[in-house]
């Protein structure tokens, strides 16, 4: 057996309106009481010891959620994995930034594995562990229309406003390029361990999620923005599961005999309480 923990949708860059929420100051004084853990995100302090530790995105803008990473990996002494958001390319180009994903995580001396289309393996307790990851984006064809989604996500998502792409502002042009190229690197990599690691554990860490089963609030026309309909073609490679954040719906499930979860915490100036009592999700595989 292999325990992770998993989180996403941290938000800690929005951390810096904590003084106008209630409860911060309660929150603060408990988690001060654990100064060993890292000072911000949520309390680590009371979790039973896991293997491996996975962030689904939106964690910190920039290189920052791999530094926060790293505190954790060294707080519940577990090796991280950390998909990168859209979120953390805010403000940021995109072929810039995961260049230097792969440099602050290297810098972490393996504490930290960035993956964008890239495979890190472990073993545990003689268990071997292959988790893929990227952060998948989307197809835009939830509805049936990519055209109208693709027009709907630039005009109301912020992606579009705040990430630098090859032209200006991101496109969702570019954006629907980088899922395909995840989606059939997926498909490659997956089919690939089936038959070299036929006994291996394969688990696959999306920020996108991967099933419109799990788009909480995010449906109408922005929906597609938010999940890509796919998991029936990936059931016949068998992932031993699927881990993912974007949607802000928590979830354990099980779809097309693919154990999926999601634990995000939100953002803390709107979810408010909430995201202070926020707890991390752990899965036995």
């Amino acid at each position: 057996m292999i325990r992770i923990l998993y989180m996403s949708d941290l938000h800690l860059e929005m951390d810096r309106f904590r003084f106008a929420i209630p409860g911060w100051a309660r929150f603060r004084t408990r988690h001060s009481a654990f100064p060993a853990q890292p000072r911000s995100g949520p309390l680590l302090h009371d979790l039973p010891a896991v293997d491996l530790i996975v962030l689904a995105g939106d964690i910190h803008g920039g290189v920052r959620g791999i530094e926060y990473a790293e505190q954790v990996a060294k707080f519940l002494q577990a090796p991280a994995i950390y998909v990168a958001g859209n979120h953390e390319f805010y403000q940021h180009d995109i072929a810039h930034l995961v260049p230097a994903l792969r440099r602050a995580a290297a810098r972490t001396h393996g504490r930290v594995h960035f993956l964008e289309n890239t495979v890190a393996s472990f073993s545990f307790s003689g268990h071997r562990l292959n988790v893929l990851g990227c952060t998948l984006w989307t197809d835009y064809a939830l509805h049936g229309d990519v055209a109208a989604a693709m027009a709907a996500a630039a005009r109301r998502l912020n992606d579009h406003a705040m990430i630098h792409g090859a032209e200006g502002r991101l496109a969702p042009a570019e954006v629907l390029a980088l899922h395909r190229d995840s989606r059939h690197w997926l498909h490659a990599t997956l089919a690939h361990l089936r038959q070299t690691q036929p006994h291996a554990k394969n688990l696959v860490v999306t920020h996108h999620a991967p099933s419109p089963s799990f788009l909480g609030a995010r449906t109408g026309a922005i929906g597609p923005a938010y999940a890509s309909n796919m998991l029936a073609e990936f059931a016949p490679y068998v992932p031993t599961a699927w881990i993912h954040g974007h949607t802000h719906f928590r979830h354990e499930s099980i779809e097309e005999t693919i154990r999926l979860a999601s634990a995000p915490r939100g953002y803390l100036l709107y979810d408010g309480m909430a995201a202070q009592t926020y707890r991390p999700g752990v899965l036995e595989i």
